[in-house]
C-alpha cells in the first residue's frame, strides 16, 4: 500500500489552471439595459459578453452561487462554456483553480484543461501511473 500511495501521490481534486482558466473566454460585464428592446425591458440588468456579441438577461435578484450576492452593475462574470451557469468571475476562477474545476451548480466540466506535462519520479518512473502501462 505503501508503494502505491507513493506512485498514486495524494488523492486531489482536479484543478484547472490560471491559463486554462483565462483561455476559456466567457467574460461578461453587467449593465444596466436602460433603452427599451426586444423582449428586454428598460432598466433590466444584462451580462455582456466583452468579446462578441453575446448578451445574457439577468433575472430579478439573479445571484452568483459561490457568494451567494446578487448581481450589480459594473460587476464582472464569467459564463462556463459547457453549461452556460454564471458567476462572478472572481469567484468562479478561484473555485476552478483552487477548489475543484466542476460548475457549483450543476457539476459539469468547468474549464478545459490544457495535458500537462507529468515530470518523473527520484528514481526515474513516470509520475502518471498511466505512464506505466504505456511503456
Amino acid at each position: 500500500m505503501m508503494l502505491l500511495s507513493a506512485l498514486l501521490g495524494p488523492a486531489k481534486a482536479p484543478v484547472a489552471s490560471e491559463e486554462d482558466v483565462e483561455s476559456a473566454g466567457g467574460v461578461y460585464n453587467i449593465i444596466l439595459f436602460k433603452r427599451p428592446a426586444e423582449g428586454v425591458a428598460t432598466g433590466t440588468l444584462m451580462a455582456v459578453a466583452s468579446e462578441g456579441d453575446d448578451r445574457v438577461k439577468l433575472e430579478s435578484g439573479q445571484r452568483c452561487l459561490v457568494c451567494l450576492c446578487d448581481f450589480e452593475v459594473a460587476e464582472v462574470c464569467r459564463k462556463l462554456v459547457k453549461c452556460k451557469h454564471l458567476f462572478h468571475k472572481e469567484c468562479i476562477d478561484q473555485w476552478l483553480t483552487q477548489g475543484r474545476n466542476s460548475c457549483p451548480l450543476c457539476r459539469g466540466q468547468g474549464v478545459d484543461e490544457k495535458e500537462k506535462p507529468s515530470t518523473p519520479t527520484p528514481d526515474g518512473t513516470p509520475a502518471n501511473p498511466a505512464e506505466l502501462s504505456a511503456n
